[in-house]
């Protein structure tokens, strides 16, 4: 998906997607391995940097040591994998064969129990090198039919059909977070004001909606923590500012639609509404569309219909107890990155030239000089 490319400014080294670093660690095997893993972390927000992947994973483990532990077995095992097998070294070097594991690692480290368990820790190593093969599958169909990315498709089909079968098998060692439970129509039970979960814990309208916000961006990486979501956010920025930004919009916008729609303000106070939108919206507004105020109304329409399938989908998931994970920003996605060639006013960016949307609008600024001079000369 990304391949590192030159940035520019005084902190060049550590702005952008840091090819000098890239090149520089290189000659250290064990480095650059690790180099692959953070950057396989920071690919979940589409930010091919160590940087962008160091900060969430200190997100994760001063959340929770064992969520941290488990992402980064999650990550490592995913890598390695891909490494053994052969795959794309590019594609390995910019961290695409790690961002399915980490999140592999994350979901099983919340949904499975007791944390520290042999098993479940081989469970978490299996089913994340698993995802690098499932990647390098759907990578190949989805670049050669439609030229988009699988995205986090792989991690949602790994962890997905591990838990509903183990939902049958007496060592599945499932939490008490997957629940089955009967379909039901909103009750008295259900609060559906974001401000009435906010009194619950003191909070006031101001502080709820920046917990909301925060939360939503930590969510996606199982985080559920305004701290995580600071971190996460400086992570993001470190590496692309315009993705920082339409982050925190894309969670903003999921929040608002949760709210539109009468959500249980409870999820809405815990960014369960936000995580997927705000993936959604940067992959859009300036990672596969070129930024222009197009693409960003784009993102925001994205982030609009990822939050309604967020609410589809965890709604029919409710008889299994599973989480819709970030099936709702696949779908989404997918659905409005299909659209590239839909009309003459978005430019779409390949995935094998995605860099940051910075670089982006730098690359689309040459190329209108450059067809300028063509026309004078």
């Amino acid at each position: 998906m990304t391949t590192a490319q030159p940035a520019h400014g005084p902190l060049h080294w550590v702005d952008g997607t840091m090819p000098e670093f890239d090149q520089a660690v290189l000659r250290i095997p064990i480095v650059g391995f690790l180099e692959y893993c953070l950057r396989g972390i920071g690919q979940v927000v589409f930010m091919n940097s160590p940087i962008t992947g160091a900060f969430i994973l200190a997100a994760a483990w001063t959340h929770e040591p064992y969520l941290g532990f488990s992402g980064t077995i999650g990550v490592l095992a995913s890598t390695l994998t891909a490494l053994v097998l052969g795959f794309d070294r590019g594609a390995i070097h910019a961290g695409l064969f790690g961002f399915n594991g980490v999140l592999v690692g994350l979901a099983l480290g919340l949904f499975l129990s007791p944390q520290w368990d042999v098993l479940v820790i081989v469970w978490t190593v299996v089913l994340s090198a698993a995802s690098s093969i499932l990647m390098a599958a759907l990578g190949s169909v989805f670049g050669g039919a439609w030229g988009v990315p699988p995205l986090t498709l792989p991690f949602n089909f790994v962890t997905l059909l591990f838990l509903v079968s183990a939902l049958q098998l007496s060592r599945g060692h499932l939490g008490d977070l997957v629940e089955p439970g009967a379909p039901a129509v909103t009750g008295p039970e259900v609060q559906t004001a974001l401000r009435e979960s906010a009194s619950a814990v003191g909070d006031t309208d101001a502080v709820a909606v920046i917990n909301a916000i925060f939360r939503g961006i930590g969510q996606l990486f199982f985080l559920n923590s305004l701290l995580a979501g600071v971190l996460i956010i400086v992570g993001i920025a470190f590496c692309s500012r315009i993705a920082a930004g339409f982050a925190l919009v894309g969670s903003a916008v999921g929040m608002l639609t949760g709210m539109a729609l009468g959500a249980d303000g409870v999820q809405i106070y815990n960014g369960l509404w936000g995580f997927n939108s705000f993936d959604a919206a940067l992959a859009i507004a300036g990672v596969f569309f070129v930024l222009t105020w197009r693409s960003a109304l784009l993102g925001v329409l994205c982030a609009i219909f990822t939050a309604v399938l967020f609410g589809a989908i965890a709604s029919i998931f409710v008889p299994w107890g599973l989480p819709a994970l970030t099936l709702p920003f696949c779908f989404g996605t997918l659905t409005f990155l299909l659209l590239k060639g839909a009309s003459k006013y978005f430019t779409f960016v390949p995935p094998a030239d995605v860099v940051t949307p910075e670089e982006h609008l730098r690359r689309a600024r040459r190329e209108r000089e450059a067809l300028s001079a063509e026309g004078q000369s």
